[in-house]
């Protein structure tokens, strides 16, 4: 939306700071969220191909897959609409004429892209979820953490954020602005809807739900089950170093649980980024669903900002699977690199009838 247009379609000069920064910014944003949204489709693609492979097929990578979609998602539409406003155009009717067609298109893709990105991150708080279980519920995690089960969570993820996004769409509505601006030419902006305007509660109610619900909410059950998991891992530490007392023990079970430690890890890396980049936008979404002028006087001049921030999270999954999983990093290589996956994916399992099953090693699928 553009900040210089209030609710009434009347244009304000940009006097504040937060006015400043965003008249600044702007100039950049069109070309970096651009950039920013390409690498995210093509590595969110290459990671997609990788977590299918029959041998990487998991409760875990199935979470990660449908996680990448949905940051695929988030990453489709918006290079067009940063294109046509910060590129082609403007995100102003003072300098520019904006038409209908472009005007609904804006309308349905802000609450659209709301509710992909709230799918991408309830699935990164069932993602937490998982592992925490894995890690540090050994009864219950087969039947927990199985694929059936997983499938079921990414169903329930996506159902419940369709519908509790869905208040959004109804907010906003398109306007000729142009006749209040004095202008002899139609243009065309988003506005609050009849709905809102005779409704200011409603308003808050999906301010307060985006802040909450979307951001605050899940960040902090990340959070909790993140805490949970550090906490384990070095639990789990202390226990081989007192249980095993022989080093080819140690050896051999410390390989394992470096494994296991390194999964976790890339896991933990993932979600401490969704907190990073998503905790700010939601305390800020929280305010202004209670003070009506923090949200135009600060919230709304922060929006491409909080737009990038949003997009680097979906963007950056694939750079961490690739410095943190070993086994992510040789599928990789075996899928576009040569044709065959690595002798050292490999490894004999002895059966309980003392025979060998040759077994893809698995760092990042037993969960």
């Amino acid at each position: 939306m553009d900040a210089s247009l209030d609710e009434a379609g009347s244009y304000s000069p940009p006097e504040s700071a937060s006015d400043r920064f965003r008249v600044s910014y702007k100039r950049v944003h069109g070309y970096l969220s651009v950039t920013v949204c390409i690498f995210g489709i093509v590595s969110n693609v290459l990671s997609i191909i990788v977590l299918t492979r029959k041998h990487m097929r998991s409760p875990t990578n199935f979470i990660l897959t449908a996680l990448a979609i949905a940051d695929i998602l988030v990453m489709s539409t918006y290079p067009i609409m940063a294109i046509y406003l910060y590129i082609i155009s403007s995100d102003s009717c003072m300098t520019a004429q904006h038409s209908l067609g472009w005007m609904y298109f804006i309308l349905i893709y802000y609450p659209s892209i709301v509710t992909c990105h709230n799918i991408s991150m309830w699935l990164t708080v069932t993602l937490a979820v998982f592992r925490y279980i894995f890690v540090c519920q050994h009864a219950i995690a087969a039947r927990m953490c199985s694929l059936p089960r997983a499938k079921l969570a990414v169903a329930v993820v996506v159902v419940a954020a369709i519908v509790s996004c869905l208040p959004g769409y109804f907010v906003y509505s398109v306007q000729d602005v142009g006749p209040s601006l004095s202008r002899n030419v139609s243009c065309y902006w988003i506005v609050a809807s009849q709905l809102a305007q005779d409704n200011p509660t409603y308003t808050q109610f999906v301010r307060w739900l985006f802040g909450v619900v979307f951001k605050i909410l899940p960040c902090v059950l990340m959070a909790f089950f993140s805490t949970l998991l550090i906490i384990a891992m070095q639990q789990a530490k202390v226990r081989r170093a007192r249980l095993f007392n022989t080093m080819s023990r140690v050896v051999d079970h410390d390989h394992q649980s470096s494994e296991h430690n390194r999964t976790t890890m890339m896991l933990l890396g993932v979600v401490i980024c969704s907190i990073v980049t998503e905790i700010p936008q939601g305390i800020l979404a929280l305010i202004s669903a209670v003070d009506e002028g923090f949200f135009n006087d600060v919230y709304i001049h922060l929006g491409d900002l909080m737009d990038i921030l949003v997009l680097v999270n979906s963007a950056v999954n694939f750079i961490l699977y690739c410095i943190m999983s070993q086994q992510f990093r040789s599928t990789f290589k075996s899928l576009f690199v040569c044709n065959n996956i690595p002798f050292n994916l490999h490894r004999k399992v002895a059966k309980a009838d003392g025979t060998e099953l040759n077994m893809v090693k698995n760092e990042t699928t037993n969960a």
